[in-house]
């Protein structure tokens, strides 16, 4: 589980724009106790920094205001058999959406880079794919699988984990689900369950600006 959520904190918030996405209004990003009906939000996640914002707003998304948020399903019988979702968001004015998503990407593949010789250090596979699951109501959604090298010692196996970012006009997401039962197999889920659970979380964390 462990291993699971250090997978997301190779990667960072990064920001710019995309004309094709419908503008809906100022919306605010929000952490609510329980998600999807089942996750229930993690109390060790940390706070988020300053120098995550100014990046962020400095890659085009302004006046930039960050949430951080880890969720969980626990199966108290067996521990190998619950769920995770990592969900680190923003929200501002954000003039080109698509220009965010490919930003962040391209962060996370400087990132993962840079750590290749790194023992623990996951690795990126393919190129992020668009995706348009019933849920996403206009925006832009895209999901690139990360490959975990294999733990022996703890007798966990190589598995993929994938990485969803959406973004519209006023807010940014980038969620990493797992599934443990998956990822113990060695298979984890597919890019399309990802993309489909993205949209469905982004409608429950994703609200009206006051």
């Amino acid at each position: 589980m462990v291993a699971a959520i250090g997978v997301a904190a190779y990667f960072v918030i990064g920001g710019g724009g995309g004309a094709s996405v419908a503008d809906d209004g100022p919306h605010k990003l929000i952490t609510p106790d329980t998600v999807l009906t089942e996750y229930k939000k993690s109390p060790e996640q940390g706070k988020t920094g300053d120098d995550s914002l100014k990046e962020a707003e400095k890659n085009g998304v302004k006046n930039a205001k960050q949430v951080k948020a880890g969720y969980k399903v626990e199966d108290k019988a067996n521990p190998l058999a619950g769920k995770l979702i990592s969900f680190n968001g923003l929200y501002g004015e954000i003039d080109d959406p698509e220009k965010v998503v490919d930003a962040i990407f391209a962060t996370a593949k400087a990132e993962a880079d840079k750590d290749a010789g790194k023992e623990d250090a996951p690795q990126l596979e393919g190129s992020p794919q668009a995706y348009e699951p019933a849920d996403l109501d206009g925006a832009v959604l895209k999901c690139q699988q990360a490959k975990t090298k294999a733990d022996p010692t703890n007798k966990v196996p190589s598995f993929p984990i994938n990485m969803c970012v959406w973004a519209d006009h006023s807010t940014v997401g980038f969620v990493v689900p797992v599934d443990m039962a998956s990822m113990m197999t060695g298979k984890g889920t597919s890019a399309e369950d990802a993309a489909a659970l993205t949209a469905k979380f982004r409608k429950e964390v994703r609200v009206k600006a006051d």
